[in-house]
């Protein structure tokens, strides 16, 4: 069977996170040497051509989604789930006050001249800042799904350290629209007001349907139900840009709130919608299997039956069948942009919503 290619949402930076990818896949990595990994992937010596040119993407880039926000020590995870559900392509990056972690070394020729001779040769130390390397590698194993699809990625801010100087690699203001402040976004670099209207309410809406995910079902599930993920954001896009930025605090946190309640409508809705698909499924399928093998049935008792129904070619069994014929039952409710959000409460805590 051919199985669906992997859709994409931004090409260039889904080929750098599948490069780096291959150095981790099948290798028993602690989390800490994974971010070391990831890190080390964008750079080469001096070089930052890699994560450069991911920056230069993100700002040449048309979309007006194309969201950059940097943190502070608060869970990179938690961020992800919340702006990837209105961003096109998101990039996340810790301050430069950080914690410095070091990565490695190389080595610097400076230029020959008349007056000093040869060319001075110097050890150069170099890292990165964030909280942890460790909760830095956990975030990029839980959303491995999103990074290889170009949907997220995560700029390391570098650092350099020698005897004759202590600077970082590039300015990042330029990637970076928003500073993370305490959950609410601080604007970093004049971004557009189009996207101000999208990621500050999202950080602050009531969002009980990814409270009890973590990050890799997360990432699994928008990976997974890509189309659905897509009709979502779009809604949420359209929804939070037509709430008027002119409205006071309390009008905008009414609208905000009345935003989150028809989510929890829908996501009913959509879960009788599923009940209802999977009843009727399992009930047709059932009715068909038991006229077609109707003999045997009658004719075989106890554990037999499974084998008896495997040689008439029903393999797995009768209610595996069911199951299966419900499961199809439902393949039309996947394109509705509601099956991605009932899909993650049905993972989330709040499940019962």
């Amino acid at each position: 069977m051919l199985r669906r290619k992997q859709p994409v949402q931004s090409r260039a930076i889904a080929n750098r996170m599948q490069t780096i990818s291959r150095g981790i896949d099948g290798k028993q990595l602690s989390s800490r040497a994974v971010a070391m990994h990831y890190s080390n992937g964008l750079i080469k010596g001096t070089d930052t051509g890699a994560a450069m040119k991911l920056v230069t993407a993100k700002r040449i880039s048309r979309s007006r989604f194309h969201v950059g926000l940097s943190t502070e020590s608060i869970g990179l995870a938690a961020l992800t789930m919340r702006a990837a559900l209105v961003s096109d392509t998101l990039l996340l990056t810790h301050e430069n006050h950080e914690v410095g972690h070091r990565l490695g070394e190389y080595t610097f020729s400076g230029i020959p001249n008349k007056m000093y001779g040869a060319a001075s040769r110097e050890s150069i130390k170099y890292g990165i800042h964030c909280p942890s390397l460790e909760r830095l590698g956990e975030w990029i194993l839980g959303a491995e799904r999103m990074l290889k699809m170009g949907l997220v990625w995560y700029l390391p801010n570098y650092w350099t350290q020698s005897l004759t100087f202590n600077t970082g690699y590039f300015g990042r203001i330029h990637a970076v629209d928003y500073l993370i402040r305490n959950g609410r976004a601080v604007d970093a670099s004049g971004a557009e007001p189009i996207k101000s209207q999208v990621v500050r309410p999202i950080l602050q809406i009531d969002l009980p349907f990814i409270e009890g995910v973590d990050l890799r079902t997360f990432s699994k599930i928008t990976a997974d139900e890509f189309d659905s993920y897509v009709a979502f954001r779009g809604f949420l896009q359209s929804s939070l840009l037509a709430i008027d930025d002119s409205l006071n605090a309390v009008q905008s946190e009414r609208e905000l709130l009345r935003l989150g309640m028809d989510i929890k409508d829908q996501v009913r809705s959509m879960r009788f919608e599923m009940q209802k698909a999977r009843r009727k499924g399992a009930v047709s399928a059932s009715g068909a299997l038991i006229g077609s093998v109707g003999a045997i049935l009658v004719a075989v008792y106890g554990p037999a039956l499974q084998a008896a129904i495997a040689t008439v070619g029903a393999s797995g069994g009768v209610w595996s069948i069911i199951h299966s014929a419900a499961e199809n039952n439902t393949r039309h409710l996947r394109e509705d942009k509601w099956y991605y959000v009932w899909a993650l409460a049905k993972e989330s805590d709040a499940g019962t919503i």
